[in-house]
């Protein structure tokens, strides 16, 4: 069953059209409803994130927020590694074998478990090394734990249900801990006096382990007696690595600069940073929920090469511009809020934040090129390039952030965003001409053409 067949629409839905009783819905409504299902979970999950985020940065002294916001970016910089990309290899296995989904599910539990703990260990050590006494070694395990072990095991059954066709469910499973980490962070923040870091590491490592252990046993039900194959998924991680490394070189040009800010900039410094990124985070919820419907199915189409992958691409790329070309906008007439919302100290947010509202973009640009490599099974490619990136964000924040402090990150960001998208449209490109059209291909192309998205 594939997209050049024409027997599956945007998100995977049957074609009913031969059905004299059933009307086929356009391809377009098909996938604008699911995505708006989507919607609902990551919207959920990312107005608790963000909630999580304002009140943490105005409960805590800013120096102690900065620290904090250091940590968590070394975890995201690592947290690729911690499942082995185990939610990509449960898309492309079910993309393959539908019918196995536990045996898929119980290979990346196991995965997440056994890279998860290593990577907790990495995480810890470094943190060690890199901030010494300013933060404790039970604070950063705490904190490590929380997002590589529990965390990704979360993210592994929501991959599974997501690839079943459970849309709304998928999306709904991780806003779950988004949610009960507000709740505790709330609590804290009614107590007397600042919320320590401490007090929050504590916290988010019990409410985050309590929430895995319940959505793992849900996830896992009906799913009969699925035996642990070590062997097999251990094999399987080393195709898992590709995704890993990928997913890292991403998180490393993502997150790396508010790790850079904190240890050769200022801690006042990251914190505006992070304060102005997670707001673009905050205003890519729409386009990253039409991009996790679309991931799976990239995986399908891309099954007869690139070129079925890139006529997805190109139903999808109006889309993604038509929502981030007027958000980008939004957010610079509207950047004057940062300290309303955050404090008076984070005035110098505002700038920050107009710096980076064209990142939603670029994101949109780069990230449709990526998933169009993935889909088409070139994940090599796409980690090369993300690769280079990451090398190239690290030397730039080197060389600026020692000198600029907050805006050198924003400007090494720019920079690094706008060039991954130049590489992977290029490896794309690259990889198109090294894939000429089949009869099949342009006949499906023809008729695609015809349809309205």
């Amino acid at each position: 069953m594939t997209l050049a067949q024409g027997a599956v629409d945007l998100v995977g839905e049957p074609d009913r059209s031969a059905s004299p009783r059933h009307r086929a819905p356009r391809r377009g409504d098909a996938f604008l409803r699911k995505s708006g299902r989507f919607f609902v979970g990551t919207l959920l999950r990312t107005l608790a994130q963000g909630a999580l985020f304002v009140l943490l940065a105005r409960e805590m002294p800013i120096d102690t927020y900065g620290l904090f916001v250091g940590i968590t970016a070394l975890v995201a910089v690592i947290s690729p590694f911690a499942s082995a990309g185990a939610p990509s290899l449960i898309f492309q296995s079910h993309a393959d074998a539908p019918a196995e989904w536990a045996r898929h599910l119980a290979r990346g539990l196991l995965l997440s478990v056994v890279f998860g703990a290593g990577a907790t260990v990495l995480v810890a050590a470094a943190g060690a090394l890199i901030w010494g006494a300013q933060a404790s070694l039970i604070d950063l395990f705490c904190l490590a734990f929380a997002d590589l072990v529990a965390w990704r095991l979360i993210e592994a059954v929501a991959a599974s249900v997501q690839a079943r066709g459970r849309i709304l469910l998928a999306s709904v499973i991780p806003a779950l801990l988004q949610v009960s980490r507000l709740v505790g962070v709330i609590v804290l923040a009614a107590a007397a006096g600042p919320v320590t870091l401490h007090a929050w590491a504590v916290t988010s490592v019990l409410l985050s382990t309590v929430v895995c252990v319940a959505v793992v046993l849900g996830g896992l039900r009906g799913s009969g007696r699925t035996p642990l194959e070590v062997r097999g998924s251990l094999a399987q991680a080393r195709t898992g690595m590709l995704f890993a490394v990928g997913l890292s070189a991403q998180t490393v040009y993502n997150d790396l600069d508010k790790v850079m800010l904190s240890k050769l900039g200022t801690t006042e410094s990251a914190a505006i940073y992070a304060a102005a990124y997670r707001v673009v985070d905050f205003a890519y919820t729409p386009a990253r929920s039409m991009a996790a419907v679309a991931y799976p199915n990239f995986f399908e189409a891309g099954r007869n090469g690139p070129r079925a992958a890139l006529r997805l691409t190109r139903k999808l790329l109006p889309r993604y511009l038509a929502f981030s070309v007027p958000a980008s906008l939004l957010l610079v007439a509207f950047a004057w809020m940062m300290p309303v919302v955050f404090g008076p100290e984070y005035e110098a947010a505002t700038l920050a934040l107009q710096g980076l509202s064209a990142l939603l973009v670029l994101k949109a640009i780069h990230y449709l090129a990526a998933d169009t490599l993935s889909g088409a099974r070139m994940q090599g490619r796409r980690t090369v390039a993300q690769i280079a990136v990451g090398v190239v964000n690290a030397g730039l924040n080197v060389w600026l952030i020692p000198a600029y402090g907050w805006q050198g990150a924003v400007v090494s960001s720019l920079v690094c965003d706008a060039l991954l998208a130049v590489l992977l449209w290029g490896c794309l490109v690259a990889a198109l001409r090294r894939d000429p059209p089949h009869e099949a291909d342009a006949e499906a192309a023809s008729a695609a053409d015809r349809e309205r998205v």
